[in-house]
């Protein structure tokens, strides 16, 4: 293994007054470029050039996740279009890492999707999103071919980390803590989740490699999958009995709602809340073990005893 001879390198994240921006800023003590009001030692994106060019690692989180409300050219000018505002700021031989989504890669049933699955966004609910997040991928791909900087891609799954953070462990354990539990359908329906700090222990890793192949693209997720039953079951133990289970068929619901018609308003966007629910029954199981093995990371530490339970019991539990 190739390391800077720095013990750390100077790192830099775009987009860090985001969710996932800001936690990869934190867990990596990086100079924070943001996109809103920037307060203290933050730079904003228009006047970033200087530490940029300056920069050993960038990190490129912005873009949207999918909300309700945006169409495929909003989720091209948040992510292909901000990203090349900026590139041609990065220097010869710097490293950029680029935050994809394990979502390009699309659904399978039968087999884990890892690194060198290969792409297949239409196949996503939210396919304008997942397709709109590859071509940023292409792109960026061929803006680091011409302009010699190193590129990994991290893939990571649907993050989640705390309390607040709009995650489906986030709102599931919320609506539970108001004594209504969700009854998700298909029972059997896997949720494959990424807790935030397996993410930015990559990006960590990743930061101090030099040997990792040109545009590799690293699949990032917890090493477990709890279905919508397992999750009920969790969360249920620390509920009274008079909690009352409210049934949600996704599979019909996501049917219903994505045949109705997008909006650029959220209240009546009906068709993305189609494309949430279909992820809620997207039933696809990746493989990070891949990732794990490159870069040295033990997977026991992210278990779902020592991450997801007491996430549920914090909340829950009196």
């Amino acid at each position: 293994m190739e390391f800077y001879q720095s013990a750390q390198p100077f790192v830099v994240v775009v987009g860090a007054d985001g969710f996932v921006g800001g936690a990869l800023a934190d867990g990596l003590n990086a100079q924070r470029v943001v996109y809103g009001a920037a307060p203290n030692s933050d730079i904003h994106i228009t006047r970033a050039e200087e530490v940029l060019r300056k920069a050993d690692v960038v990190i490129n989180t912005s873009g949207f996740r999918v909300r309700r409300g945006l169409s495929y050219a909003d989720y091209q000018r948040c992510h292909e279009q901000a990203a090349a505002a900026f590139v041609p700021w990065i220097r010869q031989g710097a490293l950029f890492i680029h935050m994809s989504s394990a979502h390009v890669l699309g659904k399978s049933q039968n087999q884990r999707l890892g690194n060198e699955a290969v792409p297949n966004p239409a196949t996503y609910p939210c396919s304008a999103y997942a397709i709109a997040k590859l071509e940023a991928d292409q792109f960026i791909e061929r803006e680091a071919a011409q302009r010699d900087f190193r590129l990994v891609f991290l893939r990571p799954t649907i993050l989640w980390s705390r309390r607040g953070d709009g995650s489906l462990p986030d709102n599931l354990v919320r609506l539970a803590k108001r004594g209504v539990i969700l009854r998700l359908y298909p029972r059997a329906a896997r949720h494959h989740l990424c807790n935030i700090n397996i993410l930015v222990d990559v990006a960590r890793r990743v930061s101090m490699r030099r040997d990792l192949p040109q545009a590799s693209a690293l699949v990032v997720a917890d090493p477990f999958t709890v279905t919508s039953d397992e999750l009920e079951i969790l969360i249920r133990k620390y509920l009274p009995a008079t909690a009352v289970t409210l049934p949600i068929p996704t599979t019909w619901f996501s049917a219903l709602l994505r045949g109705t018609f997008h909006s650029s308003y959220p209240a009546f966007d009906l068709k993305t809340w189609g494309d949430i629910l279909g992820v809620l029954n997207f039933d696809t199981v990746y493989d990070p073990f891949e990732s794990f093995r490159l870069l040295g990371i033990d997977s026991s530490q992210y278990s779902m005893e020592k991450t997801l339970l007491p996430f549920i019991q914090q909340i829950l539990q009196p």
